[in-house]
């Protein structure tokens, strides 16, 4: 069966099971490699196989993947998984505002932990390479005000980098990559509103005033104007 190219998940309960950290690097790994066994996607994500058959599981039970088929694997035949379609989007039903603030919580943190253990695996060989004439990670990180119309044109950058990366899965060329990319308001309890304004200009203290008694004994000692 074809993937659909897009399935809405439509209960909160339905994205969590998704967005489980194991779970979402599944997903992503059957997105990239296409209908495969639990052992090709243990290959490729460096986790034990016997591990994933639980995930792969709940992942079923919940509608993101389905087995497609069996084939020979030696003298045995082992499952084949696809996911049910190229992309999942939240869209939950009813007065779901509070658990779509959940959910996107949830996904941010599974993403960051995959984006941190690829980042931590290939530190640990020296495969990270910022020389500007070999560099082959980009990292940045910025505060900044956006309009909504500026918001527009940062998403729309976001949605350029997953058909570049749509693109590598189906070409297969190159070496693997994985990227990130996050946009959000930034909500603090104080010092957010008061940055808008620029900083004030720093003045120059002014002088103390001289102690009472010392100005009495200055009057005192000053001569009287002199008679006509």
């Amino acid at each position: 069966m074809d993937r659909t190219p897009v399935h809405l998940v439509r209960t909160p309960a339905q994205w969590m099971v998704l967005m489980a950290p194991v779970r979402v690097e599944v997903a992503e790994t059957l997105r990239l490699l296409g209908p495969c066994s639990i052992a090709e996607i243990a290959h490729t994500l460096n986790r034990p196989a016997d591990t994933l058959y639980r995930h792969i599981d709940a992942l079923r039970k919940a509608g993101f993947v389905r087995e497609v088929g069996l084939r020979k694997a030696g003298r045995n035949a082992e499952q084949v998984f696809d996911v049910v379609a190229h992309d999942f989007v939240i869209d939950f039903q009813g007065d779901a505002l509070a658990a779509e603030n959940k959910a996107i919580r949830r996904t941010a943190d599974s993403f960051l932990r995959a984006m941190a253990r690829a980042i931590r695996d290939s530190a640990a060989v020296n495969a990270l390479l910022a020389k500007s004439d070999q560099r082959n990670v980009s990292i940045n990180y910025e505060l900044g005000w956006l309009t909504p119309e500026r918001f527009a044109e940062v998403r729309a950058l976001v949605h350029r980098l997953k058909a570049i990366m749509d693109e590598g899965k189906r070409s297969r060329e190159g070496r693997l990559y994985m990227t990130l990319a996050i946009a959000c308001p930034v909500t603090r309890k104080r010092g957010v509103d008061d940055a808008r304004q620029p900083a004030a200009r720093p003045t120059r203290p002014k002088p103390a005033a001289a102690p009472a008694k010392r100005r009495k004994r200055a009057a005192s000692d000053t001569p009287p104007p002199a008679g006509d």
